[in-house]
């Protein structure tokens, strides 16, 4: 009977940037419906500059709409951000 080799952990190539909420300049909240906070997380990877981050604060469902937090470094990336999702 053959040794089963364990598999190593998967591990970050490169080391993962954590930074608080506190660290940047610019937030906003918004209250999207069931599954639609998917087109805006697309647009935000496609459009912004900056260093972003979001942050889930109530979940969505069928009956209630989701909160979220995104928070930004840019004032570019908020200011587009205020002008799509306002």
């Amino acid at each position: 009977m053959s040794q089963l080799k364990r598999k190593q952990p998967n591990t970050f190539r490169q080391p993962v940037d954590f930074r608080d909420k506190e660290s940047f300049g610019f937030a906003k909240e918004i209250v999207k419906p069931f599954g639609a906070i998917e087109s805006v997380l697309d647009w935000a990877k496609q459009e912004f500059v900056g260093e972003w981050r979001w942050q889930l604060v109530e979940v969505s469902s069928e009956r209630r709409p989701g909160r979220y937090i995104f928070y930004f470094e840019s004032e570019r990336d908020y200011l587009a951000f205020l002008l799509k999702c306002s």
